[in-house]
């Protein structure tokens, strides 16, 4: 028997690009690889698309959680990056979901890292037990959403000349 202890969901789905509805904030350089993101100020989505997005997720989150929940968006931004641009590792904290949205890439250069990663490596690093993943990247495509819970680590390795949606969200559980 094999039991796959301590298993983290994520959810990849298409999405209508065109239905997204974004009055854009500012961009600046931010965080520190610079990457040019309106992350500070954040994006404010129009009522219709916020409606559509929150379906498209919930129908995802909902296959996982059995319970009646309301789901809350409560910071949406959107990245570009130029050649070469990255993201170092980060989590989404005081939220229990995260997504990301390919608006426009060639290719997602988006990386999960394994909680654990570093006690892992501190074990089976530099052994031939190759047994454990510490990372996987998706193979996500232009006009898809991954959603993912907010404590998993992530980056994003160099990537060229594309543009993703970020957003947070909290879940209500419904008694």
């Amino acid at each position: 028997m094999k039991v796959n202890l301590f298993s983290i969901p994520l959810f990849i789905s298409n999405i209508d690009i065109d239905k997204l509805k974004i009055k854009n904030g500012s961009f600046k350089e931010t965080w520190l690889s610079e990457t040019m993101s309106s992350h500070a100020e954040g994006d404010i989505l129009e009522k219709e698309s916020s409606n559509y997005l929150l379906t498209i997720i919930s129908k995802k989150l909902a296959t996982e959680l059995k319970r009646p929940f309301k789901i809350h968006l409560t910071h949406l931004w959107e990245n570009h990056y130029k050649d070469n641009d990255f993201q170092e590792r980060h989590t989404h904290p005081q939220s229990h979901f995260s997504f990301i949205i390919y608006k426009r890439i060639e290719k997602a250069n988006t990386v999960f890292l394994h909680p654990a990663e570093d006690l892992i490596l501190s074990y089976y690093n530099g052994s031939n037990l190759n047994m454990f993943n510490t990372n996987f990247m998706p193979e996500c495509k232009e006009g898809q959403i991954i959603i993912f819970p907010s404590f998993l680590g992530h980056m994003v390795k160099k990537t060229n000349n594309a543009q993703t949606i970020s957003g947070n969200l909290n879940l209500e559980m419904i008694k």
